[in-house]
């Protein structure tokens, strides 16, 4: 069973990125975000923390996966999120503009071939020119709100509209441009639903916030500085809980969150934010639900 209606419902069932492989094969390396420029992390660090977010996850009853490894010519699955996302009760395998990502699919397969069959729910764009990937989509309160951004284009919004479009309200959102002086990768990196009513927003890397944001959700607002270090990037395990970065540039956000009557699970995580994703990047939801 998959499903999700909702960022903030009780997670179940995970997938999580795989630390191991990564970079094997340092001649496949493809320059995927602009932070691997400083540098690629270490894979002691990369073991060490991804085990203790899973322990996290295992201990908070969520069932957790793994991708199986690709090959070679795929160095990173350390951010499961882009590859596919669960609408609803339905899997669109997205279409990723980076060569070295769109065989990441590969490595979570044999979990898509237990979902149930009775009708064709997983879903696959057509064309090859439309582009979508899992961290611009967020889904909440009836709302699909999707970015279009360095990796997510009109062709991919018009898609979501006509698949989904019956069910949600599609509210495409506007990313700023890296000419702009903005690196906002993906949607998640600048909005993200807390607990009933809260969300976490980074307001420069929007063009303009739509009225589905600013009439609907109490709002948290985080800075460039906070941002950049993905303070908007946390994963809610449920209504009442989220898992953060325990850095000091994400505490304060922390701190509201908590005033809000959430509860904060601050983890060490620093090597999979150095290549420019942290703890909602690095997970792929296949089943919440308000159990």
């Amino acid at each position: 069973m998959i499903q999700q209606h909702s960022e903030t419902d009780t997670l179940q069932k995970v997938i999580i990125g795989r630390y191991e492989n990564y970079n094997e094969s340092p001649a496949y390396a493809e320059l995927v975000n602009e932070e691997q420029k400083t540098g690629l992390p270490p894979r002691e660090q990369l073991k060490e923390e991804f085990e203790n977010f899973r322990n996290v996850l295992t201990e908070a009853g969520v069932e957790v996966l793994v991708p199986d490894y690709v090959g070679k010519f795929v160095y990173d699955q350390l951010t499961p999120r882009d590859i596919g996302v669960v609408i609803g009760e339905k899997f669109l395998l997205c279409n990723m503009v980076k060569r070295s990502r769109r065989y990441e699919s590969a490595g979570i397969f044999r979990y898509l071939h237990h979902i149930p069959d009775s009708e064709p729910n997983i879903i696959i764009p057509d064309s090859p020119t439309c582009f979508i990937e899992g961290g611009d989509i967020l889904i909440d309160k009836g709302n699909i709100f999707v970015a279009v951004s360095q990796r997510t284009n009109q062709e991919g919004v018009e898609f979501l509209k006509e698949q989904f479009g019956d069910v949600f309200n599609i509210v495409p959102i506007k990313a700023r441009a890296l000419a702009e002086g903005e690196n906002v990768l993906h949607l998640d990196c600048m909005f993200n639903p807390v607990g009933e009513k809260a969300a976490l927003i980074y307001e420069e890397g929007f063009e303009a916030v739509p009225r589905e944001i600013t009439d609907v959700y109490e709002l948290i607002k985080v800075d460039k500085a906070q941002q950049q270090e993905l303070a908007t990037n946390i994963l809610s395990l449920s209504q009442d809980k989220v898992i953060s970065r325990d850095h000091p540039l994400c505490k304060p956000i922390n701190d509201m969150i908590r005033k809000t009557g959430v509860e904060v699970v601050e983890i060490k995580f620093d090597a999979a934010p150095a290549t420019g994703g942290s703890f909602r990047c690095c997970t792929l939801p296949l089943l919440r639900g308000q159990y």
